[in-house]
């Protein structure tokens, strides 16, 4: 049990220090749209090398199912189109409708990315350490993007710190419940490691990379893109 809050807690840092730093930053940002663009790109570089190097094998290694893997994935694409298709119509004014929605889908997503990141600590894999580095690392350009249309909203800077912590608080809950129902099953471990890589692979090709593209039509996406898979490439090498 011991274990499990301390996994726990590390969630709740991941998650809250990642979208509260990525608030508190975009409070001092002048070049919006270039800095975004390599920011995202970073974030799709990076995720996409944890995807696909280390979530998705290390689900099959765990199961020994491709199955269960394709399952997960299956699920985690699913919700998240789930979510997307339910929440325009909760705001009017288009800079806070833009960042309720991108508030809510990276707190949705962050809670299996949660999942996620308890289970990886029961693996035999160094996987856990390092997938909560990235994702701390993933999730401050998460918490700038949702604070610069606040921002542009003229809305108070402590209100805009506290909502970006405030979304990181999933990715606590996540790791507790992928922690504890890990315990049970090799095979749950898997499916909580396939669901969090299907909607992270599905959020990097859908939303980040496209999005990143379109922020800056020059190349500090691309860059951020090719600088985020090797910065990956090279926290694993041990």
């Amino acid at each position: 049990m011991d274990y499990i809050l301390y996994v726990t807690l590390i969630g709740f840092l991941v998650g809250v220090i990642g979208t509260g730093l990525g608030g508190v930053l975009s409070l001092f940002i002048k070049n919006t749209n270039r800095i975004m663009s390599f920011l995202l790109g970073l974030t799709g570089g990076f995720m996409l090398f944890i995807v696909t190097f280390h979530l998705l094998p290390e689900s099959y290694y765990v199961s020994g199912s491709h199955a269960i893997t394709v399952l997960g994935i299956a699920i985690g694409i699913i919700m998240i189109l789930f979510i997307e298709n339910h929440i325009d119509r909760l705001a009017k004014n288009p800079y806070i409708k833009s960042s309720l929605l991108l508030g809510i889908s990276i707190a949705a997503h962050n809670f299996p990315e949660g999942l996620a990141l308890g289970s990886s600590f029961l693996t035999m894999s160094n996987l856990g350490p390092t997938l909560a580095l990235a994702m701390m690392i993933h999730d401050i350009p998460e918490g700038i993007a949702m604070a610069i249309p606040m921002k542009i909203n003229r809305e108070p800077r402590l209100k805009i710190v506290l909502l970006t912590l405030l979304i990181g608080i999933p990715t606590g809950i996540g790791a507790f419940l992928g922690a504890y129902l890990g315990t049970f099953s090799p095979s749950i471990i898997a499916l909580c490691l396939s669901f969090a890589g299907g909607t992270m692979l599905y959020i990097i090709c859908d939303e980040i990379i496209p999005s990143a593209k379109s922020l800056h039509k020059g190349r500090a996406s691309s860059f951020g893109i090719v600088l985020g898979f090797i910065a990956g490439i090279l926290m694993y090498i041990k």
